[in-house]
């Protein structure tokens, strides 16, 4: 893991090691909390019968749980109470209505994913995205107010892209972690 983590890092720039990671044992440790947390809430919604069908993405960063995705009103509410049963810090829901666009979701995502990598002053690396309809959801960490302002910028440009909803986090100061 590590490994990879230092090939990612040499490929964005400056990487996970403006995170500290290389350093900082508390960060790993956060980071396979998080995995962990997010694929526990997943295979739940899983069991639920939320594979069928219903497209519902679960990133978890810093304890604090975000679903993405498109359920009916209906199912919605029992997607939350799943993933309260698994006691995150926070849950935040983003649901994209239904919509049609002329870009395909994963040709636009590659677009943003190549352009979030190129953008200078930028360390993707913990940046994830949601794409649906040319609508763009923006989770992960970045360092500062200025490199979530590049991401939303960056995203904002990407030929095909109507809206982006940022949900970055700054990392939490000494103390503040789980």
């Amino acid at each position: 893991l590590l490994l990879l983590i230092c090939v990612l890092a040499a490929l964005n720039g400056c990487g996970y090691a403006a995170y500290g990671l290389y350093d900082d044992q508390s960060l790993m440790d956060t980071i396979a909390d998080d995995k962990a947390l997010a694929t526990g809430i997943k295979g739940a919604l899983m069991d639920a019968d939320f594979g069928d069908g219903w497209e519902i993405a679960v990133y978890a960063y810093y304890g604090n749980v975000f679903l993405v995705g498109e359920v009916p009103a209906a199912m919605q509410d029992k997607a939350v109470a799943i993933a309260r049963k698994h006691k995150p810090r926070s849950l935040t829901t983003h649901w994209f209505s239904a919509a049609r666009s002329d870009s395909s979701d994963f040709t636009l995502g590659a677009s943003l994913r190549t352009d979030l990598i190129g953008a200078k002053g930028l360390s993707s690396t913990r940046i994830d995205a949601e794409v649906k309809a040319g609508r763009v959801v923006l989770l992960g960490v970045v360092q500062d107010d200025r490199e979530k302002e590049i991401a939303i910028r960056t995203a904002r440009k990407v030929k095909g892209v109507t809206e982006v909803t940022s949900y970055l986090l700054l990392p939490p100061r000494a103390g503040q972690q789980k």
